[in-house]
């Protein structure tokens, strides 16, 4: 009998324990960090964790994105252009040629005195080069020829040469100069682009005076380069519109003898096609040199100025 009770004890304790086993929630075993990764599948905790663990160190390793080139096109994205330009301009040139004995020369202003045209009225030719990025290479050609007589109204001591009042002289006036201008941009988007540079200027001047039908004749010429420096600016203010603006120059003076040349211009773009363009622009230049306690000496100063039409054609 007690056997029996023993028995029917122990069966109702084991059902009570297993009825308590299947309402309460396993409990997983515990973790042992072994090294391994574990095969099984990630607790969404550990999951998350892991992901922003990997995230981290790849934003680290991002590398830097490189603003992109401008892509409108404009001057600012030209690697190779060419302009064909027509220059209404007008010049003025004032002077003196001193004598080799030492007599200083009559001033004079070439237009009015010598009966030498005032109308720089010329084509030009204009080319650009871009070299990588930021660099350019722009070659500008200048040729300026003019001529004219007069009856003089006094006497010109020109050069070595006294020309009297009341003969016809003839004069002719060249000024041939070749620009070679580096500018490298330390500014350039897609709108603006500035850059600053040098120019070398290769300059071929000549003048002479004579009587017709006479001995009496005299002749000036002289060759060489000059620097400057440059800055240039390009502004995209709309689509097809820009605004280009530079300017060169540089005083010069040695022991007794000096030099200057300037020169600056502005123009306004208009591109119909990406690469071709027309505008409208004006231009300014002014050379001075002066020469002293040599032979020849003198003094030289020519000014020439007005607007231009130009197409500009570019790759």
């Amino acid at each position: 009998m007690r056997c029996r009770w023993i028995g029917a004890a122990l069966w109702a304790v084991s059902m009570a324990v297993s009825a308590q086993d299947a309402a309460s929630p396993a409990t997983p075993p515990p973790l042992v960090d072994t090294g391994t990764p574990s095969s099984g599948p990630a607790s969404p905790s550990a999951a998350s964790t892991q992901g922003a663990s990997a995230a981290a160190p790849a934003v680290a390793r991002r590398p830097h994105q490189r603003r992109a080139p401008p892509s409108t096109p404009s001057p600012i994205t030209d690697h190779l252009a060419l302009s064909a330009l027509y220059f209404w301009g007008r010049a003025s040139t004032t002077g003196r040629f001193d004598s080799g004995t030492g007599v200083e020369g009559t001033p004079f202003s070439a237009e009015p005195d010598l009966g030498v045209s005032n109308q720089a009225r010329e084509p030009l030719v204009e080319l650009m080069f871009r070299l990588e990025q930021r660099s350019r290479l722009r070659l500008d050609f200048l040729d300026l020829r003019r001529d004219g007589q007069t009856t003089l109204g006094g006497s010109l001591q020109y050069g070595d040469q006294l020309f009297q009042k009341g003969q016809l002289l003839q004069s002719q006036l060249n000024w041939r100069e070749t620009d070679f201008t580096y500018t490298y941009s330390f500014l350039r988007t897609d709108r603006v682009e500035l850059g600053i540079g040098a120019g070398l200027h290769l300059i071929q001047a000549y003048a002479s005076a004579q009587v017709p039908q006479t001995a009496l004749r005299e002749v000036y010429s002289a060759a060489g380069p000059f620097a400057t420096g440059a800055l240039d600016g390009i502004w995209r203010i709309a689509r097809r519109w820009s605004l280009n603006a530079r300017g060169q120059y540089l005083r010069l003076a040695i022991d007794s003898s000096s030099g200057m040349l300037a020169d600056y211009h502005a123009d306004l773009q208009y591109r119909p096609l990406a690469n071709f363009a027309i505008g409208a622009g004006y231009e300014y230049r002014r050379a001075q040199v002066d020469i002293r306690n040599s032979n020849p000496s003198g003094f030289v100063q020519l000014n020439i100025s007005g607007p231009e039409l130009f197409v500009r054609a570019s790759l």
